[in-house]
């Protein structure tokens, strides 16, 4: 900076070349400190995207070799599989006898 003294007034002065030089520098910094903002959120909401698809893979992983529920839908096929053959042979059954019905007429 220069200073320029006039009688009892003192006035600063900065050069052109000074403020060129600090505007480009200011301009250039300030979009840096954007940009790094930017990276930061952009990296904070990632990191929230990534432990929700984690905390879901663990709990369907959880899901998937979890024994109790297995045994409970095993139990209830065990049961339909039983009153399907149940129904089949009463099918058949019925069926002979339709058959020989059908037959003595």
């Amino acid at each position: 900076m220069q200073r320029h003294e006039s009688g009892n007034t003192e006035s600063n002065v900065v050069h052109p070349a000074e403020l060129i030089v600090y505007s480009l520098l200011s301009n250039d910094l300030d979009g840096i400190y954007q940009s790094i903002n930017d990276l930061r959120e952009s990296q904070a909401l990632l990191i929230l995207m990534l432990r929700k698809i984690k905390n879901s893979l663990k709990e369907e992983t959880q899901l998937l070799y979890d024994k109790s529920n297995w045994k409970d839908d095993n139990e209830r096929l065990d049961s339909l599989r039983k009153r399907v053959d149940s129904l089949k042979s009463r099918f058949q059954s019925l069926k002979l006898r339709s058959d020989k019905l059908e037959q003595r007429e």
